[in-house]
């Protein structure tokens, strides 16, 4: 094919492919008006070197909408150019890689028979470590671990990627033989020639396209690219960030300083498991017996004293909520650092004494990681600097039911961060989801990653466009609003008892095949508890996948979900055809991330609740209500029992963002609904 020059053509060239190269291998693609405009407007933004915003509505097609603009200017325009596509969920990685990006190998071959090369890639910890593996090997292993060892051995005879993701395995075991950078002697490793990791990490050098997770990109610029290093100095990078809506949060973890209990408890394991009579203090053979019982002593006395300081903050802040700010220093007493600085020390002792180059290696990493946890927890007991950064420490249970306990430093405006690591290096950068504008305005979530063109140089304002969708929601959706509904702000117990009744109403309704959205654990149980149908429940708390999986196999089921199920769940057709949502989702005020924004703004002199509560509640509503139509062909009812929605001023910003459907407050319209799209005689 000719190389094209103008702009014109260019644009012209993307029309083309959809309309006429696509369907050559994709029969049942169709031409969207919105799609051909979305990579129009992408392809644009390339060219005059901005940012662009772009919320696509489900059915839009935004994955292909955002790969044919980026490969059309790598192979037109910028032949030295990788386009990084960053997705948050595991499900969309799949979907680009056996999906979207085979379809665009077959347009670029069509168009200049000539190849694309495009992977997946991983965090690191995702991939096994032979070192670690055949190390376990040597141990005196239970019945238990031997079969474990046995799986990972066949799996090794077929694996191409050495990653976590082909094989079913227990967490805390895989943490034994997975990848840990620091842990990694690269070139000096004797399995380095055969490291999955390291094959697939030279990959990346010939790739035009990487699909990654937002966390790893966060990780790959804090680790100044060494993570996903670059193919040479001049290679200009797009970037493409997919599922933008979840950014924000995976930016907080990033750019703040994290500690936990289970953290100190792994390292205490690695230096000796007592459990096990295994470690690395097992094998330092030419120590002293004297310093290795003083180690193993030392360790006991970290777990030890772990369990003692956590349980204090357990005791003293968590009573209530799971997740607490604090404002004071020295809000528990300070028994953890001394004993971590024995193990230090005894370990530091240790490595001035052994000979063996890959024990001192171990001995360095375990030391600085000491170091490093006696900074966090220094740090989070002054909370000097309360202004710029916010103190708090938050507890969720693992699936052993035990408690995890998390000390977070957040920095409270992520501005500057993100100015000075992300917009500053990168000028082709795209954001997209089907949830980003509130109100047909970007400015809220452009705030939540610093987006403005004042603190970027040399840049006018990003582009934006927000596209319609190709759904037929008048016909095919009903939002059913139920009269007599307490408001759960001032009568909340009576508003619990009034939605139980409504919420079996409407599953015996749709004979299952509905999803209860929740805005807490507290109030789905207190459902659960009450709730009498004799429909197979399923509750959020094993994996969202395989309770998903569950679901989708069970005839006339029901989901109780909170948090992960708002978003990234796809199941079409009949499965899903009612979603109810008790509450609007606000979010905790005391939240500690949530009460630091909302006091900032309120410093400003602005109104947090117009600013921050409410788009952020718009935005998630939008996310909920985008779970039940994935297809053209898909119809259902969505039921919004706070009744916030109809009597406050702000009822009509929620209706407004949603799309235009017939909304009902009586249940005979409802049900007339459903029996016609049934096919049921009334």
């Amino acid at each position: 094919m000719k190389f094209l020059d103008t702009k014109e053509q260019l644009l012209s060239l993307i029309e083309e492919i959809f309309i006429n190269i696509l369907p050559q291998y994709l029969p049942s693609s169709e031409i969207r008006e919105q799609q051909i405009n979305m990579a129009k407007q992408i392809l644009l933004s390339f060219i005059e070197n901005k940012k662009i915003v772009v919320e696509a509505p489900t059915g839009i097609g935004k994955s292909l909408a955002y790969l044919v603009p980026a490969v059309v200017y790598l192979k037109e325009l910028q032949k030295n150019t990788r386009i990084i596509v960053s997705t948050y969920t595991k499900t969309l990685q799949q979907q680009l890689q056996k999906k979207d990006l085979p379809l665009i190998e077959k347009i670029v071959d069509y168009l200049y028979k000539d190849k694309i090369w495009y992977t997946t890639f991983f965090g690191s910890e995702n991939y096994i470590c032979l070192f670690k593996f055949y190390e376990l090997k040597k141990d005196l292993l239970t019945q238990d671990e031997i079969l474990k060892i046995i799986n990972i051995e066949n799996w090794l005879k077929t694996t191409q990627t050495g990653c976590v993701e082909e094989i079913e395995v227990e967490q805390d075991f895989w943490h034994e033989i997975n990848r840990e950078s620091d842990l990694c002697r690269a070139k000096h490793c004797k399995f380095y020639s055969e490291c999955f990791y390291y094959k697939n990490l030279k990959q990346l050098k010939n790739m035009d396209i990487i699909i990654i997770n937002h966390h790893l990109f966060f990780a790959n610029i804090l680790a100044l690219n060494n993570l996903v290093p670059k193919r040479n100095k001049e290679t200009e990078e797009i970037i493409i960030f997919d599922e933008a809506h979840n950014l924000e949060n995976v930016i907080y973890q990033w750019f703040g300083e994290e500690i936990s209990n289970n953290q100190i408890k792994f390292l205490c394991k690695q230096v000796y498991n007592i459990k096990k009579q295994r470690g690395l203090v097992t094998k330092l053979h030419s120590l002293p017996e004297n310093l290795k019982q003083n180690i193993i002593d030392s360790v006991i006395s970290v777990l030890e004293q772990t369990e003692e300081f956590f349980a204090q903050i357990n005791l003293k802040l968590l009573q209530a909520k799971p997740e607490v700010r604090i404002f004071v220093p020295n809000i528990v007493e300070n028994t953890l650092i001394p004993e971590l600085s024995k193990l230090f020390n005894l370990l530091s002792s240790a490595k001035n004494l052994v000979s063996k180059r890959e024990e001192v290696f171990k001995l360095t990493v375990f030391t600085k990681r000491i170091v490093k946890f006696i900074k966090i927890i220094a740090m989070w007991l002054k909370c000097e600097d309360t202004k710029n950064y916010i103190y708090w420490v938050e507890k969720e249970e693992t699936k052993r039911k035990k408690l995890k306990i998390i000390l977070r430093i957040t920095p409270i405006d992520l501005t500057k961060e993100m100015q000075e690591y992300v917009y500053s290096v990168y000028d082709k950068i795209v954001f997209t989801s089907a949830t980003l504008c509130v109100n047909y305005d970007f400015k809220f979530f452009k705030s939540s990653v610093g987006l403005f063109p004042e603190i970027i140089p040399n840049s006018t304002t990003s582009n934006e466009l927000i596209l319609s969708s190709s759904f037929d929601y008048k016909n095919n959706v009903v939002i059913y609003l139920p009269e007599g509904v307490p408001n759960p702000k001032h009568e909340y117990e009576e508003f619990k008892e009034v939605i139980i009744d409504i919420i079996e109403k409407l599953i015996k309704l749709t004979e299952g095949n509905t999803f209860v959205l929740f805005t807490s654990f507290e109030l789905m149980n207190w459902v659960v508890e009450h709730f009498k149908l004799d429909y197979k429940l399923f509750v959020q708390t094993t994996s969202k996948y395989k309770l998903l999986e569950q679901y989708k196999k069970t005839e006339n089921s029901v989901l109780f979900g909170v948090n992960t199920f708002w978003q990234g769940v796809d199941i079409p057709g009949e499965k899903l055809i009612s979603i109810i949502i008790p509450k609007l989702p606000f979010d905790v005020p005391d939240h500690p991330i949530i009460e630091a924004k909302t006091e900032k703004i309120e410093s400003e002199g602005k109104d947090s609740f117009k600013e921050y509560l409410l788009p952020n509640a718009i935005l998630k509503l939008k996310q909920g209500f985008g779970r039940l139509i994935r297809r053209k062909t898909d119809w259902g009812i969505i039921s919004i029992l706070d009744p916030r929605i109809t009597t406050q001023w702000y009822g009509k910003y929620f209706l407004k963002s949603l799309p235009e459907c017939k909304i009902t407050t009586d249940f005979n319209t409802l049900k007339d609904f459903f029996y016609t799209k049934k096919g049921y005689k009334k």
